[in-house]
């Protein structure tokens, strides 16, 4: 299948820029079936690539997770300064380890060998390097996020998302605007692909259809708050566990008015909806939250933000602007 592994100045590096019939499919399955054609340079893009789209989602979720640390010793009355190097301290081994770079060398030692077996088998055990410990991560910040809502009530979740927001997601779409609607779907679908292990292999398989106005992405599961949520099909591993306080009790704006949202998926609504929506005048990247678990979780990219229709604003408490039809 045709690769499109171009620079985007508006994203500042590359990434993968395919059509719509290869968008979605997985960077370890296309470099798969590169090594099985003997397409050693595109293969060993492709290999490099999905190491760094497992990179940049573990540097994400180990960023979130130091923040809602320092939010908490922060909120637990810590002296000025200790929350930061506690929570530094904490998450040192996460931050430091150099996942997937030894059986990425391995992988491509076995490809220049033309061993392409065992090549394939080392591309895998790099995927499962940094999906092992991304389980636990999502796990993690879905239990630190009911602590906070525990402890201090519900608003502290928004609170802590927000005390997080700008090093994690405002960073990486600090220049939506200036991105085309295809370079928008590209650095949507790179997080859930090799960077949250979507779809049920979960290798990070996406479905992506255009509609007359918006393009439609599809996860089932979402490889982070669905698998939480549903359990893992690659394995069998039950749902997590959800506390008492796992879920929000009250309807909330920024949790779509609904009750019994996971509070790991209520940063979607945050981020993606109700700020964007307050700061911008409409959602940033909207979606259609499911409360069925086994449904699938669908995003929508506007080929026009000013045409986003107009469900996606009550739910979260915007009214779409007069002068934008």
């Amino acid at each position: 299948m045709p690769l499109n592994y171009a620079y985007s100045a508006s994203i500042g590096r590359e990434l993968r820029l395919d059509s719509i019939d290869t968008i979605g499919i997985s960077s370890q399955t296309l470099a798969e079936e590169a090594i099985q054609a003997g397409k050693i340079e595109t293969a060993i893009t492709l290999i490099n690539y999905f190491l760094r789209e497992m990179q940049i989602m573990h540097g994400i979720l180990t960023t979130w997770i130091q923040d809602i640390i320092r939010y908490i010793i922060e909120k637990s009355g810590a002296q000025p300064g200790m929350d930061v190097m506690s929570a530094e301290a904490i998450v040192r081994v996460l931050k430091t380890a150099e996942l997937g770079i030894a059986p990425r060398d391995r992988c491509l030692a076995a490809l220049q060998a033309g061993d392409h077996a065992a090549a394939i088998d080392w591309l895998d055990k790099m995927r499962l390097e940094f999906k092992n410990p991304h389980e636990i991560l999502v796990a993690w910040v879905q239990d630190m996020l009911s602590y906070c809502a525990a402890t201090w009530g519900e608003e502290s979740v928004l609170e802590s998302i927000l005390h997080t927001h700008q090093s994690i997601w405002g960073d990486r779409y600090a220049t939506w605007d200036q991105m085309t609607a295809w370079e928008k779907v590209a650095l949507t679908v790179e997080g859930m692909r090799g960077g949250h292990f979507s779809g049920a292999r979960r290798r990070g398989d996406v479905q992506v259809s255009e509609e007359e106005d918006r393009f439609v992405i599809s996860f089932d599961p979402c490889g982070s708050g669905g698998v939480l949520r549903r359990g893992d099909p690659e394995t069998g591993r039950a749902p997590y566990p959800i506390t008492e306080h796992g879920t929000n009790r009250e309807p909330h704006l920024w949790t779509w008015q609904k009750t019994g949202v996971h509070w790991y998926c209520s940063h979607c609504a945050i981020a993606m909806e109700w700020l964007p929506g307050r700061k911008r005048g409409h959602p940033l990247r909207p979606l259609d939250h499911n409360l069925d678990h086994n449904a699938p979780c669908v995003w929508y990219v506007y080929k026009d933000e000013r045409q986003t229709r107009e469900y996606h604003y009550p739910r979260t408490g915007l009214v779409k602007p007069e002068d934008i039809s």
